[in-house]
């Protein structure tokens, strides 16, 4: 089943696919109202408005410059995440804000949960999965320096403490109006079962950056969902994301770079869709 959200008369409206059609819900995943409408006659938006948006940092070999999964994860030791705000969050067709400094895509599979999940245990994380999205971590890696500052630090190598350039935090660069679209609709399980061999794409501007398969995925969805819920109580539909995969022709993977560009962005995965958002370069 296709879960899917669209506004009609200033509303938000809930429903899935049948055809053509949109039967619709009274809420997300909820009993049937008796209507449908015509997918042609309306405008998807994001498939819901995420109580929490959780994104896994690193979690593929590429982006760590290594190629061995197993190398990977003992690199990572755990999943790795930090938080985008929920009213980031846009829709297929919906435009991305870039700053002046540009944007890159970042495909990824966005994770719903229909119910609380606190130290939750992999059947308990297993069976709190509502569905998968379409998920493109926007990000703007040129706003990264901004976020950087220097401390006295205790340098591992030596053991001396000494002035160090510290990275800071993912705000600038990934917390801006605009940089969570998702969609354009929410798989459910019944639909799509197994996740493994996926193929995962993004398109900016007709030229493929990023392809490759979720078998890259160093961490599993149930080893997700378990890593968060150890550290606080992920709230019922809430999106985790899995992390993306690497760039084409990237030395180093985590600072690849585009100008500022306007073109279509494109994020797709194999069985959950595909979601196409333009991008605008703010201009102040």
């Amino acid at each position: 089943m296709k879960l899917v959200s669209f506004i009609q008369e200033g509303e938000r409206k809930f429903g899935y696919l049948k055809g053509d059609s949109i039967i619709l819900t009274q809420e997300l995943a909820g009993k049937e109202t008796g209507e449908e409408v015509k997918v042609n006659q309306v405008k998807l938006t994001a498939p819901l408005v995420p109580s929490a948006i959780f994104c896994t940092l690193v979690n593929s070999p590429r982006m760590l410059g290594v190629e061995s999964k197993e190398e990977a994860r003992e690199m990572l030791g755990s999943p790795k995440f930090f938080l985008k705000l929920p009213q980031l969050a846009i829709g297929p067709g919906d435009t991305i804000l870039a700053p002046k400094s540009g944007v890159r895509p970042e495909v990824e599979i966005g994770v719903i949960v229909s119910k609380p999940l606190k130290m939750a245990t992999r059947d308990e994380a297993r069976n709190a999965v509502l569905g998968y999205t379409v998920f493109n971590d926007v990000t703007a890696p040129g706003e990264m320096k901004e976020d950087m500052y220097y401390a006295y630090r205790r340098d591992p190598m030596d053991g001396k403490v000494k002035k160090m350039a510290v990275r800071g935090s993912h705000f600038r660069n990934k917390n801006r109006d605009t940089f969570a679209p998702m969609g354009p609709w929410i798989v459910t399980p019944d639909e799509l079962s197994d996740l493994s061999g996926l193929t995962m794409r993004s398109i900016y501007g007709d030229v493929v950056v990023q392809e490759g398969k979720t078998d890259e995925l160093i961490f599993g969805v149930e080893d997700l969902l378990v890593e968060v819920s150890k550290v606080l109580t992920v709230p019922r539909l809430s999106l985790i994301s899995t992390g993306t995969i690497g760039y084409r022709g990237a030395e180093e993977a985590s600072e690849y770079k585009f100008q500022a560009m306007e073109a279509n962005l494109v994020v797709e995965v194999e069985k959950i869709g595909r979601l196409e958002n333009p991008v605008r370069v703010e201009r102040s």
